[in-house]
């Protein structure tokens, strides 16, 4: 199969995919995995993939007979990954620690050659070109799939190898700082979810002045704020005059909607428009930006309308219903989802509060096909209702910490927009080592 492909430097090759990778290596996974099994081999997802790296806080385990039957796919550590169906192009390297592990039928597995790194396949396969070409024969007819025989042909460009490893350890130096800056945050989210549960679930406070002890790590006015007792309640025992309700009792439900798709002066413009996709996907904290954007007429054309900063967008139908984030900044928003805004000015209690009660919601939501979240779910939902003067307390308290993840989060789209810029500059040979570096010092400094 041809391609139309950009010209190398004259030292530089191109060579197809399945070249570069040990025989027979280029293939996918379990095709029927059959049922979830708890105690079976665990399996990589299209879901598992998260901005270059693989989240396995959702694992699937097959039987271990129906594993076996694919052991040319079982993990070794240090395989390329690519998304090959539905949410194609995704691309992932396997860490060592997932030996053992196995793949879905919507995953490929290429096994490098040792002259050529994981790496650098890694970011052939991320670069617009690749992506380009296996786009552009990608089936469409059902979900889009591209087919490995495409994949296999795929042109890699092969400068000589100690240039591979310098670009290779530019690119990677760029998202080291990106995934410093991600660890950092959720550090900042875990200091922010344990000071919640340590005042709204575990109760802590109350439960020292209970006991005749000073509630640790406070100070005395906001001790004060704390109950010494508890009372028996559908929930439990709770604190002494705190309230049960719902969650509407605590937040403002907001809707969204769609401008018209066969209007192009509604789209494109300066206004984020969040989708089920942005919120289901997003790998941060908070979300910061949309896959698209519409322009004021279309804000005024449709029934979105802009949702607050710190307000809770969930997915409330589809596959991914329940899935949410904190909006990082004023957006609109489609019909796909809700969002939630403090009635008590602490939207980030609130955020945590709708994290913990998730659960119950999905359960209590319905659908033919996938669960729908309605307003029925959130008006008959029970939780427990803190003071807002407390609430507001634990907002004063965790405010900074999300303000830092808010800036945090800047940064890091910034140096991934900054990567993604070089990316196909440094692959392709158009841009060359001592200029990237003197690029990325001045971006860095």
């Amino acid at each position: 199969m041809s391609f139309d492909l950009p010209t190398l430097p004259d030292d530089w090759v191109y060579a197809p995919l399945d070249s570069c990778c040990q025989p027979g290596s280029v293939t996918y996974g379990i095709v029927q995995p059959g049922a979830p099994v708890s105690e079976g081999v665990p399996i990589v997802r299209v879901n598992n993939f998260r901005d270059m790296h693989l989240d396995l806080s959702d694992v699937m385990r097959v039987a271990p007979e129906v594993e076996a039957k694919y052991g040319r796919t079982r993990l070794k550590g240090g395989e390329v990954l690519l998304t090959i169906v539905g949410s194609v192009g995704q691309v992932a390297v396997v860490p060592q620690h997932l030996a053992g592990f196995n793949v879905a039928r919507a995953v490929a597995v290429m096994a490098p050659l040792a002259h050529v790194s994981p790496d650098w396949i890694a970011l052939c396969l991320r670069s617009p070109l690749s992506q380009h070409l296996l786009g552009s024969r990608a089936n469409t007819t059902v979900q889009t799939t591209i087919n490995l025989k495409d994949l296999r042909a795929l042109p890699i460009p092969l400068p000589p190898a100690h240039e591979r490893r310098l670009i290779a350890a530019l690119i990677g130096a760029l998202d080291d700082r990106i995934t410093l800056l991600r660890d950092t945050n959720a550090t900042l989210e875990a200091i922010a979810q344990a000071l919640f549960k340590s005042w709204f679930v575990d109760f802590d406070p109350v439960r020292a002045k209970q006991a005749g002890l000073a509630p640790e790590g406070l100070d005395e006015a906001t001790a004060a704020l704390f109950p010494d007792a508890f009372v028996t309640s559908a929930l439990g025992d709770v604190p002494a005059g705190w309230q049960i309700g719902g969650i509407l009792d605590a937040a403002t439900l907001l809707s969204g909607g769609t401008p018209k798709t066969d209007r192009p002066d509604f789209w494109g413009g300066d206004i984020l428009w969040a989708s089920a996709k942005d919120v289901s996907q997003a790998s941060d904290p908070v979300l910061l930006s949309t896959e698209r954007t519409i322009t004021s007429l279309g804000l005024n054309g449709s029934s979105t309308k802009i949702i607050p900063a710190f307000a809770t967008a969930i997915v409330a139908r589809g596959a991914t219903t329940g899935r949410m984030v904190m909006l990082g900044s004023d957006m609109a928003m489609n019909q796909t989802c809700y969002a939630l805004k403090s009635r008590h000015d602490a939207p980030i209690a609130l955020h945590l509060m709708l994290r913990k009660e998730v659960a119950g919601l999905v359960n209590a939501a319905h659908g033919s096909v996938f669960d729908t979240i309605t307003t029925a779910t959130f008006a008959q939902s029970v939780c427990l209702l803190p003071p807002a003067h407390v609430l507001q307390r634990f907002e004063q308290l965790a405010r900074p910490l999300y303000d830092r993840i808010i800036s945090n989060v800047a940064q890091a789209q910034t140096l991934a927009t900054f990567r993604d810029t070089l990316l196909p500059r440094l692959i392709s040979g158009q841009l060359r080592l001592p200029a990237a570096q003197h690029l990325i010092e001045e971006a860095t400094a």
